[in-house]
């Protein structure tokens, strides 16, 4: 540190014994950083003196140091690109985007295709999302420079940022053709492909990025693409490949017996899962999901072998018992099944469902003063009471008509959860089952006076005003406030996709529900609205496709009713003689 302390107070000595006079600013010393450089070098040394100090500053940290250094080196010589460079890319890292782009410009005046400097400020105008300039400076450093791999992939991955798919598709495509060996320009085409939807390119372009460099993370995206669209045997190779590289991973042996129970084939998922135990640091939670398995599969009487095997060892799984409860309330054993709710207790994660699930059984059999003393017993308890109870008990009044009564039972929520947003939220669910319109609105409302962001209720009031065809723009508002808030939610994305529609904007109503659908694939409604929205679209084919999945998912009568009144106005197809009877 002395040493480097001396070469430099040598320089300055030295730089400051050659310099000319240069006009000073008051208040500051003279090379100060807020003089315009001259046109021509002052002087080299002094430039190359204030560089050094500039990067020495960088180093240790300080940032605004280096800043005012590099400047003064650039009042000493205006043409140092160096210095330009450096500075740039500290500004960049201070946040001081706008000066960054001023000072990579001038860089770029000094030489017009210093490549670099052009990628630079690319990259800036992309991270500022200045995305037309970003495009254009891509595209021409192509014109110049037409095989830059980083270039045409930093274009298309910008394209794709901003949702313009079909030229980041021709980007990348032509990144494909020109670098064949590529692996990144497969694995982001296959990323492109599965956002469009187009399965199976996407399919082709893993493969090809697994042949020329085969990683486990890229195994697994991949697997989980063939899984999506049902290829399971692929999905299966992956998984086994995986497998004789290291055969303890866990993860690979848990999706393997995933996909072996997805194609029907019990014994192999048991058998992949048996062998998951053996080699898991948690074999009883693996055990668990061996007798999950079983009760899916419908083989109940093994699946409560191996759960009262697991409790007789360790009488305290909860998780146990909860999948016990389930197997006998499928086998219809009533008796057995209040048995074991009722030892639940309530410091166990079942605790809230389980009291909840005894209510409903009583209920069930109309014993309806028992499942009220279930649930009142439950809400008396202080530490452990849960709002759930308080909604179950209401549900229970409402479906005997005493309606005033369940009214009340919200009213003793409100004390006894006085403060959480969450007893509003439930009311104005409980009486939109009610079909009380007006009063669930204003609960809602309620609910966004006490809580602004709450997800759940600005979708309701956004998704009922676009029902009733009013406040759209406003209803647009909230439900794009719910989209930020919950991106991943099916019905979220439903609710703005059927704004879009309501506003006329198809396309953009196609794209939410094409989500929408990803996200939440069982739901018939959105389907239902999807179908509505390819046929705005003039797209009857989608639409037909649509609707026939949502009438495959609808239960009701009247909405299956009403999806067949839409798909027997469709257009008829070349090979269909009449409509869907």
């Amino acid at each position: 540190m002395l040493k480097r302390l001396l070469i430099a107070g040598g320089l300055a000595l030295c730089c400051l014994s050659c310099a000319p006079a240069i006009r000073g600013v008051p208040g500051q010393p003279p090379f100060a950083a807020d003089l315009e450089p001259y046109d021509e070098a002052v002087d080299r040394g002094c430039s190359y003196f204030n560089f050094l100090w500039g990067k020495s500053a960088e180093i240790e940290g300080r940032d605004e140091e280096a800043i005012y250094a590099y400047k003064q080196a650039l009042v000493c010589d205006r043409l140092a690109g160096h210095v330009m460079r450096s500075l740039a890319g500290l500004l960049v890292k201070t946040g001081q985007r706008e000066q960054a782009v001023e000072w990579v410009n001038k860089l770029i005046a000094l030489n017009p295709k210093d490549s670099e400097a052009r990628i630079l400020l690319a990259n800036l105008y992309s991270i500022m999302e200045r995305f037309g300039e970003a495009a254009e400076m891509y595209q021409a450093i192509l014109v110049d420079d037409p095989k830059n791999f980083n270039v045409r992939l930093l274009l298309g991955g910008l394209y794709a940022r901003t949702h313009d798919y079909e030229k980041a598709r021709q980007v990348l495509e032509k990144l494909a053709e020109i670098n064949p060996d590529s692996y990144a320009g497969y694995y982001y085409l296959a990323k492109l492909y599965q956002e469009m939807r187009l399965f199976d390119k996407a399919a082709e372009a893993f493969d090809k990025a697994l042949a020329l460099n085969w990683s486990p993370m890229l195994a697994y995206e991949a697997a989980e693409l063939y899984e999506q669209e049902k290829r399971y045997p692929e999905a299966i190779a992956i998984y086994r490949r995986i497998l004789e590289e290291d055969a303890s991973d866990e993860r690979a042996r848990s999706f393997l017996a995933n996909v072996y129970f997805r194609q029907g084939e019990v014994d192999k998922a048991i058998s992949e899962m048996e062998n998951l135990r053996d080699i898991s640091a948690n074999p009883a939670k693996v055990e668990l999901a061996i007798c999950r398995i079983l009760l899916d599969a419908g083989r109940r009487l093994d699946a409560v072998i191996r759960l009262n095997a697991i409790l007789k060892k360790d009488p305290q799984s909860d998780g146990a018992r909860a999948l016990l409860i389930l197997a006998y309330y499928q086998q219809g054993d009533r008796v057995a099944t209040k048995k074991l709710l009722r030892q639940v207790r309530p410091t166990s994660p079942a605790y809230e469902e389980s009291v909840v699930m005894l209510a409903r059984i009583l209920q069930e059999e109309k014993d309806f003063s028992g499942a009220e003393k279930t649930l009142r017993q439950a809400m008396a308890d202080k530490l452990n009471r849960r709002l759930n109870f308080y909604v179950a008990l209401a549900m229970l009044y409402a479906g005997q008509d005493k309606i005033e009564k369940a009214h009340r039972v919200f009213t003793q929520a409100m004390a006894d959860f006085s403060g959480n947003v969450e007893v509003y939220y439930e009311y104005a669910l409980f009486l939109h089952k009610l079909n009380d319109q007006a009063g669930a609105m204003r609960q809602m409302e309620e609910v966004l006076k006490r809580e602004p962001k709450h997800a759940r209720a600005l979708n309701y009031v956004g998704y009922t005003w676009a029902e009733e065809g009013r406040n759209l723009e406003e209803a647009k508002a909230y439900i794009e406030q719910a989209v930020a808030l919950l991106p991943k939610d099916g019905f979220v994305r439903d609710s703005m996709g059927w704004v879009y529609y309501q506003l006329g904007d198809f396309s953009a109503a196609v794209r939410e529900l094409e989500l929408a659908v990803s996200f939440s694939p069982d739901d018939p409604t959105i389907y239902e609205h999807l179908g509505d929205a390819y046929l705005k679209a003039n797209d009857s084919a989608r639409a037909r496709k649509a609707y026939m999945k949502s009438l495959e998912l609808h239960e009701e009568k009247d909405k299956k009713e009403s999806v067949l009144l839409k798909l027997n106005g469709l257009p008829l197809e070349d090979s269909q003689v009449g409509g869907v009877k």
